[in-house]
């Protein structure tokens, strides 16, 4: 615990408020109900109220022609992990799993968002069924063994659980909008790259399920809440 926050305060020395993108959902404004916006991902009842205990979809799910939802996994995927091992989605069915696109070298928002990454693994570290992935959206100077190094320095010890995921930059940015996240160069922006914070639960099916900004612990402590909900659902 000590290695990792003392990384952590070093990191966060470095960094600026400014996100590598346009972080919207972090700065969303509270709404009419008086809720905050991620309420929006469970259910409600009939009198309008947001039922915290009915996690639905939070809105990447296509929807028939008379607007019916139709819930779809995200698509298959198989790359590498820090250890340079086959990693794919199918790998990771039967466990509840969350999900960030970072890279090793970026200045701004992926320090502050890592760290909530390891609040919630060291909150789950109990729980076998629980696992993490973080996609580099900079693979060409993100190796596994770079990746293996960066996770080392975060104090990360069971490379089982969390896997930082290399793989071709083109499909990855393609499937970065099944994980409601964003991903794309620009050499205008710090490092080089457009990426959100978001910080993406997964059920044991591989269906999106919820989001929290990484920047926002508010947000994090609410998502802490929806990944104790599909912890107590089996799989389908």
């Amino acid at each position: 615990m000590y290695k990792k926050t003392a990384y952590l305060l070093a990191l966060a020395l470095t960094i600026t408020l400014t996100a590598c993108g346009d972080d919207t959902h972090a700065n969303a404004s509270v709404e009419d109900d008086g809720q905050p916006f991620f309420y929006k991902r469970h259910a409600q009842d009939a009198d309008g109220n947001y039922l915290k205990d009915s996690l639905t979809y939070p809105g990447n799910q296509p929807r028939d022609a008379d607007g019916t939802l139709r819930p779809e996994p995200v698509r298959d995927w198989t790359f590498v992990d820090q250890l340079d091992r086959p990693i794919s989605n199918t790998d990771l069915r039967g466990k509840v799993h969350i999900v960030d696109f970072f890279f090793t070298a970026c200045p701004t928002i992926c320090p502050k968002v890592k760290g909530q990454m390891l609040r919630i693994e060291e909150e789950f570290a109990d729980d076998p069924d629980f696992a993490l992935v973080s996609f580099t959206v900079d693979p060409k100077r993100d190796t596994p063994e770079r990746m293996k190094d960066y996770a080392t320095k975060l104090g990360i010890t069971d490379m089982d659980r969390w896997r930082f995921v290399h793989g071709d930059k083109f499909e990855i940015y393609d499937l970065d909008a099944e994980y409601l996240s964003i991903a794309e160069e620009n050499a205008n922006a710090p490092g080089g790259f457009d990426h959100s914070g978001y910080i993406v639960l997964v059920d044991r099916d591989g269906f999106v399920r919820s989001y929290a900004s990484g920047l926002d612990p508010a947000e994090v402590d609410f998502l802490m809440d929806d990944i104790r909900l599909l912890l107590d659902q089996p799989s389908k």
